[in-house]
């Protein structure tokens, strides 16, 4: 597992790790990039790579969990507010991943969207564990909600972004509010 950062430097410091692998992925293949290259690239030693990841698979999960937390987690869970608050939510959330195409560049090419669909549960995890407690009911359409959205960005990048964030979001806030869904949302 990789170290959670406690200061602002040390975040920095990985964050120019995980950065450096995902550079490196857009030129090699993951499993063809081995840690005495990466380190190379990013001049630094080895030793300091290790202070922050025990392996070259923990610098990948940070880089998608922080990814994926970087983005705008309203979007995710705990729709509330009007249509209006959520839309708006959505419109953040689409153009964050518009931006991060390098990142799902990556995530496509390397055969990782199981992976990162995998991380995108371990966020909504960690959202939710300061959260009130949810029905099961509750949680499952939450689960299904954060996963629907990250299939969604991952099939919208894979045929080249052909609507616009606001387009996206315009669909995805209709969608959430047809009878069908609002009524299971008001059930749980």
């Amino acid at each position: 597992m990789y170290k959670t950062c406690h200061t602002e430097e040390s975040s920095r410091r990985q964050r120019m790790l995980e950065q450096g692998l995902l550079e490196a992925l857009g030129e090699h293949p993951y499993e063809r990039i081995t840690l005495t290259e990466l380190c190379r690239a990013l001049k630094i030693p080895r030793k300091t790579f290790y202070r922050y990841f025990p392996t070259k698979q923990d610098c990948l999960l940070a880089l998608m969990d922080h990814t994926l937390s970087d983005c705008n987690t309203s979007a995710l869970t705990g729709w509330q507010g009007g249509q209006e608050l959520q839309q708006m939510d959505l419109y953040r959330f689409f153009s964050y991943w518009r931006k991060q195409e390098a990142f799902l560049d990556a995530v496509r090419d390397n055969r990782l969207y199981g992976l990162l669909l995998d991380r995108t549960t371990v966020i909504v995890d960690a959202m939710k564990k300061n959260a009130p407690p949810a029905s099961f009911d509750r949680d499952q359409v939450e689960y299904f909600i954060a996963h629907g959205l990250m299939t969604t960005v991952l099939r919208w990048h894979q045929f080249g972004f052909p609507s616009t964030p606001g387009e996206m979001a315009e669909t995805f806030s209709r969608l959430l509010h047809t009878p069908e869904v609002a009524i299971t949302r008001l059930l749980l």
